[in-house]
This record gives C-alpha cells, sequence and structure tokens, in this order.
C-alpha cells in the first residue's frame, strides 16, 4: 500500500504422494522329502548370525522454545512482512513527506517571524519520528499476532507480480509528472480507475489520508491550546466543519496518487493485486496498520501541539530583561529537549 497521506500543514508443503514397497515379513519355506534332502541342508556352511538389530528407542520430543525464542520469530516474521509490503521502507520516509508539507505551509506564512517559522518545524521534526511510526506498527502487529496469516502475507507478497507491484508503490512521484498524468486520458481509462478504487477499498488508503489529515490538525491544536479549553474546543469545531468540503479532494488526491504509482502496470497484473489486497488476511493486515498509524499521527500531533505550546508562552522577547545573562538567546534552543517537561523546564530562563 502505498502511503499517500496528507502533508501535515498546521493540521504445503506438499509431498507427492509414492506407492511404496510393503515388506510385510520375509517366510523362507524348506521343503526337503528324505534323508537326502536333509543330508545336503546339514552340510551346508552355517548360516551367518542374524544381525542384531539395535533396541528402539523412543524419539526425542524437540525442545519446546523459551518465550525469547518466540519472541524473536515473531519479531523477524513481522520484519519481512513490512519489507515484503513495502511499508518498512515507506514508513522511513513518512516523516520526511509529512515534514515536506509543514515546510510548504510555512513559506506561504509570509508574515511568519523566520524564528517562530523554525520553532515549529523544530518542534514538527521531533515528534514525527520514523522510529514513531515504525514501532507503533510493529507493537500492534505482535499485540494482535497471527502467525498463519502472516505467513500467508509473505508468500503471496513473494510472488513476481507482487514484488513488481510494490517497486511501483515505493517510486518517488514527481509533482509535475503526476500532474502531468492527472490530464491525461490513461488517468481516467474507466477499466483502470475500476481496479485502483478495489485496491483503495481493501486497504483503505484514502480512508488513512481523510482521517489522519483531521486527527492531526485536531491534535496539534488541542495540545496548541489545552485539552479541554474552550479554544481547544473552537478550534475543533472549525477542524470539523471543513471535513465534508475537503474529504473527497483528499479521496480523489489519494486515488490519482495510486493510479500513478501502477500506470505502468498491465491491468492483468493490476487485477491479481486487487485481489491479493481483498483476501482476509491482507483486510486484517491493513486494518491494522491502519489503526496504528492514525494513533501514532494523533500521538505525534498533540507532542508537537505541546512542544509549540510550550515556547510560545514563554516567547524569548521576554527574555531581554536586565541583568539576565541569556538576555540574547534563542528560546528555541529548548527543543532539543526530548519531553515536554523538559521543554518547559529549559523555557523558564526565558520568561
Amino acid at each position: 500500500m502505498a502511503l499517500n497521506l496528507p502533508k501535515l500543514s498546521v493540521p504445503k508443503l506438499t509431498l507427492d504422494k509414492k506407492q511404496l514397497p510393503l515388506i510385510a515379513g520375509g517366510v523362507i519355506v524348506l521343503a526337503a522329502a528324505g534323508w537326502f534332502g536333509w543330508q545336503y541342508f546339514m552340510e551346508q556352511p552355517a548360516p551367518p548370525p542374524a544381525p542384531v538389530r539395535p533396541a528402539a528407542t523412543k524419539p526425542v520430543a524437540p525442545k519446546p522454545q523459551s518465550p525469547a525464542d518466540i519472541a524473536k520469530a515473531q519479531d523477524k516474521l513481522i520484519e519481512d512482512v513490512l519489507a515484503a509490503t513495502g511499508l518498512k521502507q515507506q514508513l522511513a520516509q513518512l516523516p520526511q513527506h509529512l515534514m515536506a508539507g509543514v515546510s510548504q505551509a510555512a513559506t506561504q506564512q509570509k508574515k511568519a517571524p523566520a524564528a517562530t517559522v523554525q520553532a515549529v518545524e523544530n518542534a514538527m521534526a521531533q515528534s514525527f519520528t520514523a522510529e514513531g511510526f515504525q514501532t507503533r506498527v510493529s507493537t500492534d502487529l505482535k499485540q494482535n499476532f497471527d502467525q498463519k496469516r502472516m505467513q500467508a502475507l509473505l508468500k503471496a507478497y513473494s510472488t513476481p507480480t507482487a514484488k513488481s507491484m510494490v517497486e511501483m508503490e515505493r517510486a518517488a512521484q514527481s509533482p509535475q509528472e503526476l500532474a502531468k498524468f492527472a490530464h491525461s486520458a490513461a488517468a481516467t481509462k474507466p477499466e483502470r480507475e475500476a481496479l485502483v478504487k478495489r485496491i483503495d477499498a481493501a486497504s483503505r488508503a484514502s480512508d488513512l489520508a481523510v482521517e489522519t489529515a483531521f486527527v492531526s490538525m485536531k491534535a496539534l491544536s488541542s495540545g496548541i491550546a489545552g485539552a479541554g479549553t474552550p479554544k481547544a474546543a473552537a478550534m475543533d469545531k472549525s477542524i470539523e466543519k471543513q471535513r465534508d468540503a475537503q474529504t473527497q479532494k483528499i479521496r480523489d488526491a489519494t486515488l490519482l496518487g495510486l493510479a500513478y504509482s501502477y500506470k505502468d502496470a498491465s491491468d492483468a497484473d493490476l487485477a491479481k493485486y486487487a485481489a491479493l489486497y481483498e483476501t482476509e488476511d491482507a483486510k486484517w493486515f491493513y486494518g491494522l496498520v491502519y489503526a496504528a498509524l492514525v494513533a501514532e499521527v494523533k500521538n505525534a500531533s498533540t507532542q508537537a501541539g505541546e512542544r509549540i505550546a510550550a515556547l510560545t508562552s514563554r516567547p524569548a522577547a521576554t527574555a531581554a530583561k536586565a541583568g539576565r545573562s541569556k538576555s540574547r538567546a534563542d528560546a528555541r534552543s529548548c527543543l532539543k529537549f526530548a519531553t515536554n517537561a523538559g521543554i518547559a523546564k529549559c523555557a523558564e530562563a526565558y520568561r
């Protein structure tokens, strides 16, 4: 699944059956009639002693796996599935993609001081991290671990067709090329559109884009204004009013991004890929990924809002009090601290 999230703005084994010879036992019949027969038999060399067969031993039961071994195996399978589906790389690049939107929005704020813009970008960069997204997704998959489903997914994504489609999803999208593609006949071809919509419905890609857009804006504003405050409630209400107007635009943009990603795929391969997404195993997997990403976007947005609030409530300008050795210091330096408590404590020096 290509993670086309909106840019954040300060918003059998099968064994062949073979007929095996069945040896029920060997019976040797010696027919010796009369003395001659027996005499002949007695004159023959003594037969070699029968081989001594080792005493039957009980099969040794395999040593049970320790909890640590089980956990290690689960982690390995999760990592392999994330890599096979392309999500491992996409999660690593997600913060960079989101931050591109923050920077773009900042350039549109012509009246905002450079120091303020930099402070906001620093707060966002510290809150939205690749480790945060990767840990959240991996943890949720482990808490809901299903070995059969994960192994089935790994097998499904190991086919040549799936590998090819994943590579297409991982490819960078040029804004210029995307705009050009949007006006081409390939973008509106009914057969392709139907296949893309099947993939979108099964993977919930556009649902994810819409939800993360509004979750991020709400959490960010709540962090800045303070959860439960009248100001936060007013901002939440204002953001919610935009949902109806912006939802279809976000969905259309997501579908366009998916269509562009698969532009070089044949209809037959795209149909196979859509069928993969529509399996129960894939729906289970992407449902967990969806929930994990929404939760992490909300968490990171709240942290970013609190970081921004910690600085805006104690602007650097107030640090210019007489007798202070840090009168010209920049409060943005406080963003180096990992926790909100650390930021707030540091910012006390600039009151």
